[in-house]
């Protein structure tokens, strides 16, 4: 994969950890990316993790067997003990996965079983780690094919070298690698595609999606995992997913409806202000919040604003800061046309990031 465009790929290999890209939703970075396989310590069976000498196993050995006496709900490691291979399960405990989400009880008995699924729950409900286990169930790390793939909507992504077993993309940068047959998915066993109500309302990217669904694989020889927070119409959606052949005919939808509190760490407000009074309340919001760094998302120009000849909204807004804010502020412009590698080297940067994709 030494093409200019392979830039735009991430694969996961099972012996490098990656950090997850800070989530443009949130002000603060998330939990990164599980590095489940990088243990370096050997054991010789699944259980041998609760019988080391030291007080960290001792007390999960404890936490685990007062679960299990009072009739609890299965541990997570309960639920994966026959699907994903022990060293991942090890990884999960080290790092305090334990109690399975929601969505984790619902979905991975169904996704173990087979079933292509449509994740439905809300951010934050442990979305991709449960079609992260089922790939870690799936793959077969001796072989060199790509046997998973994620398509995500963002470019915000890394490259390793090949061969891949699994494959993080965006469906542009993905359409091209399959078209130059620099890609191939002979060898998928699992398809996801993540953020699934976003990819399928860009009139950019939809008709590639289902070129992606339909030609380049095919839905009775993979198993494919549909993800999203809000999809409209989910009766619709799953009907539609079983005429077009993005899925099986078998395709579950698991909906978790459960409303969770927000984490401490993150604090949201919104404002209710005029359109003419955008500007000047983003200018009071960050002369009082003095942000180290932030990212201001701007909406798309319409059709008649370019034909009346006016700025675009980022030009407008840029120019609005530079011109009324007290202080130095340093302000980058990413487009979606931008070159991969500009983007990524401008987000190591503290400055105020302008998404216009």
């Amino acid at each position: 994969m030494a093409s200019n465009s392979a830039s735009q790929i991430l694969a996961i290999t099972k012996t490098a950890p990656y950090s997850k890209p800070m989530a443009s939703r949130f002000l603060q970075s998330r939990r990164p990316y599980l590095n489940l396989c990088c243990l370096s310590q050997k054991f010789s069976n699944d259980n041998a993790l609760f019988c080391l000498p030291n007080s960290k196993s001792f007390l999960l050995a404890k936490e685990l067997e007062e679960r299990n006496s009072n009739n609890h709900s299965p541990t997570l490691r309960e639920i994966c003990l026959d699907h994903v291979p022990g060293n991942v399960l090890r990884r999960l405990e080290e790092v305090g996965y334990l109690v399975p989400t929601d969505v984790q009880k619902e979905a991975l008995p169904v996704l173990f079983s087979g079933n292509d699924c449509i994740l439905h729950a809300q951010t934050g409900s442990g979305k991709t780690l449960t079609y992260l286990l089922l790939i870690y169930s799936q793959i077969n790390p001796k072989k060199s094919a790509v046997q998973a793939l994620i398509v995500v909507p963002t470019r915000e992504l890394g490259m390793q070298a090949e061969p891949p077993a699994i494959v993080v993309a965006t469906i542009g940068s993905l359409s091209q690698l399959l078209e130059k047959q620099i890609l191939k998915l002979d060898s998928l066993r699992v398809l996801v595609v993540d953020e699934v109500d976003f990819l399928f309302k860009s009139s950019k990217q939809v008709s590639s999606l289902r070129k992606l669904l339909t030609s380049y694989s095919s839905c009775n020889n993979r198993q494919t995992v549909f993800a999203s927070a809000s999809i409209l119409q989910h009766r619709r959606f799953r009907h539609d997913c079983i005429q077009q052949k993005w899925t099986k005919g078998d395709v579950v939808h698991v909906h978790v409806n459960r409303i969770m509190p927000m984490p401490a760490c993150l604090y949201h407000r919104f404002v209710i202000c005029g359109r003419k009074a955008k500007h000047q309340v983003l200018l009071s919001l960050l002369q009082s919040d003095l942000p180290e760094s932030g990212i201001i998302f701007v909406g798309e120009q319409s059709e008649k604003s370019k034909k009346s000849g006016q700025a675009p909204s980022t030009t407008a807004v840029i120019d609005f800061l530079r011109a009324s804010y007290e202080g130095s502020l340093d302000i980058l412009l990413l487009e979606e046309d931008m070159n991969f590698n500009s983007r990524a080297a401008s987000l190591t940067v503290n400055v105020l990031y302008f998404f216009y994709d």
